[in-house]
């Protein structure tokens, strides 16, 4: 299985109701190097509104074939 994990940034209004928008930051091959950068993003963010979150994916499961294209 050719794992890899995405750091996203959700950015939401604290105490709103607004929908929360959801931001790609990177994609990384290793969960030790998503776990550093995820500490980095959280050490130099100055936003209350930001959250960072690693989320693991199969990087075959998400080619699509002809058919489903």
């Amino acid at each position: 299985i050719n794992m890899k994990y995405i750091i996203i940034n959700k950015w939401q209004l604290k105490d709103s109701k607004c929908q929360p928008h959801y931001y790609l930051k990177e994609v990384v091959d290793t969960l030790e190097i998503a776990n550093a950068k995820l500490k980095a993003y959280q050490i130099i963010e100055t936003d209350k509104n930001d959250n960072y979150f690693i989320v693991p994916f199969n990087e075959e499961a998400l080619l699509l074939t002809e058919e489903v294209a």
